[in-house]
């Protein structure tokens, strides 16, 4: 006689990250938008889902659990980076953590905002990220990217039409209709 899904904690555990796996690496790239570590990150969260599962309380959902590992993944890989000038202040992690719990509606924005940031230019999404994200001063950037007010302006005012454009297009794809 075999064990059902339920009574194998492989295969529950399984079942619930096959389940949820997008879900969780969309979340991880909201918290921490750097191409280059998501795969790792996505593993490393579920190397540790797989040695926590046992303490998970299957009376509950398994996403809300997963993504407050995933949160203290991202931490603890920014403790590692310390010094990298693109990551973003514990503050906004946080933010973005609470959002994106509240407001599981917007996953489908989100995604696609994740994705059109990932196809700016390396320098246009440098300067929106140290924008919105780090919320440095426009005087900050003009500083930091050695471009006048001016040229700031037009920078952001490119990309965020930019932005908008395919964020448009990627929830037109998606078969959703965007929300403005």
């Amino acid at each position: 006689m075999t064990d059902s899904p339920a009574s194998d904690p492989s295969s529950a555990f399984l079942s619930h990250m096959l389940k949820n796996q997008r879900s969780i690496r969309n979340y991880i790239f909201s918290l921490h938008p750097h191409a280059q570590d998501l795969d790792d990150l996505v593993q490393q969260t579920a190397l540790t889902l797989w040695r926590e599962f046992e303490k998970f309380d299957s009376s509950r959902d398994f996403l809300p659990w997963a993504l407050r590992i995933s949160y203290f993944e991202v931490l603890r890989l920014r403790k590692k980076q310390g010094r990298d000038r693109l990551v973003f202040s514990d503050d906004f992690i946080e933010q973005v953590a609470t959002e994106f719990a509240d407001e599981p509606a917007a996953a489908p924005h989100r995604q696609a905002l994740e994705f059109c940031l990932s196809k700016l230019d390396a320098r246009s999404r440098e300067v929106v990220l140290a924008r919105y994200s780090e919320r440095v001063t426009v005087k900050g950037l003009t500083t930091k990217f050695h471009v006048s007010s001016h040229k700031l302006y037009r920078m952001l005012d490119i990309a965020r039409a930019s932005l908008v454009a395919c964020v448009r297009r990627q929830i037109h794809l998606a078969g959703d209709t965007p929300s403005s």
